[in-house]
């Protein structure tokens, strides 16, 4: 029980975090911060995703997956919402 509590209040801080960098994104003050910013919340994103997948070495090789996913699913996300506010 006392693992599963952990377990939650981890997974707020962390997702508490990645709410914040992505929000930090909206503020920035350059279109190149602002892309920056966005790539690296669908970087820790996608990391934290696959992290919840597998176990042993299929737990690092889903995170390695999300995080490389997260990235390039936030760069290709921040191409779009930067380029259209300009």
């Amino acid at each position: 029980m006392q693992n599963i509590i952990k377990n939650t209040i981890g997974l707020k801080a962390v997702m508490l975090v990645l709410v914040g960098l992505m929000l930090s994104g909206c503020y920035a003050t350059t279109n190149q911060v602002k892309k920056d910013m966005i790539v690296v919340g669908g970087c820790a994103s996608g990391g934290l995703i696959g992290s919840n997948v597998g176990s042993g070495s299929g737990r690092t090789v889903a995170i390695i997956a999300g995080t490389i996913g997260g990235c390039k699913l936030g760069k290709v996300a921040a191409d779009k919402v930067v380029d259209k506010n300009q």
